[in-house]
């Protein structure tokens, strides 16, 4: 299996784990039994679900160098400088 098949499968992984996410919230919020803190805890889950979904979508179809500046926040075109002993 070939790298870009695995990027695929993890992508279309979170992509689901994200759609169950909003739709265990969408039936937390309509349980009036349920209390206001899962319903909080719930839509935490979805919010996350869906940063990490935006980094990896990100990773996937922009340049890695503008993937280390927005999400690493690290400079573009930045060469990593070598390690010095002593």
């Amino acid at each position: 299996m070939s790298d870009h098949d695995k990027m695929m499968a993890f992508g279309h992984w979170l992509s689901l784990k994200h759609d169950q996410e909003v739709r265990e919230l969408s039936a937390l919020a309509a349980d009036r039994s349920k209390p206001i803190d899962a319903i909080r805890i719930k839509a935490g889950h979805v919010e996350s679900s869906m940063f990490i979904l935006q980094a990896f979508t990100d990773l996937y179809k922009e340049d890695l160098g503008k993937f280390n500046e927005k999400w690493l926040g690290k400079p573009p075109d930045a060469e990593e400088e070598p390690t010095t002993d002593g």
